[in-house]
């Protein structure tokens, strides 16, 4: 529901089976070749270092524009993911920040059927990683296996019930407790 993930890469069989600094430049336009033409599951093998698959998605994502998910066993795999990505798709882009282009949806550490509540800072990161994939300005989300299979407030709900505070604007108060009171 939060808009089509354009391309799916397997890191582990049509894709890339050199070391990438081996890797010839026909090799890797037929991998873009194949995401542009619908290509939705692309697999790529032989890169071992987290920061080598991170270049090679960052190039991907460069190359065809599309949005890029990687999905990871446990949160704690997101945040080597999530520094080597902004590394590198920034140094790409050649910009000194990449704060939204980014995101990750970690997997809340609680069962839902325990009664007991996730950490209020997973909820914070979840709720927005989602209403930002709502507005769809991102090319890579990060997430784990269970952050994918967990169920979600549809997209719509959670853009209407989001809203963007900037400096020197004025905003209606009654609407703005109406949005911290929803459940």
């Amino acid at each position: 529901e939060y808009g089509r993930l354009d391309t799916w890469v397997h890191l582990a069989a049509a894709g890339l089976f050199a070391p990438f600094d081996q890797t010839q430049p026909e090799e890797f336009k037929r991998v873009v070749d194949e995401i542009n033409r619908g290509g939705r599951i692309v697999s790529i093998s032989g890169l071992v270092a987290g920061s080598a698959r991170a270049l090679v998605m960052a190039a991907l994502q460069r190359e065809t524009k599309r949005l890029f998910a990687v999905v990871t066993q446990s949160n704690k795999d997101l945040e080597p993911w999530e520094n080597d990505l902004r590394f590198w798709y920034c140094a790409l882009a050649g910009k000194a920040k990449c704060e939204n282009e980014v995101l990750i949806l970690p997997a809340s550490e609680s069962d839902p059927y325990a009664g007991s509540s996730p950490h209020a800072e997973t909820l914070v990161k979840r709720a927005l990683t989602l209403w930002r994939l709502a507005q769809r300005t991102q090319d890579f989300v990060l997430l784990t296996a269970r952050a994918l299979a967990r169920r979600t407030l549809p997209p719509a709900e959670l853009a209407a019930a989001g809203a963007v505070l900037r400096r020197d604007e004025d905003y209606a108060p009654e609407e703005l407790v109406e949005k911290l009171l929803a459940s």
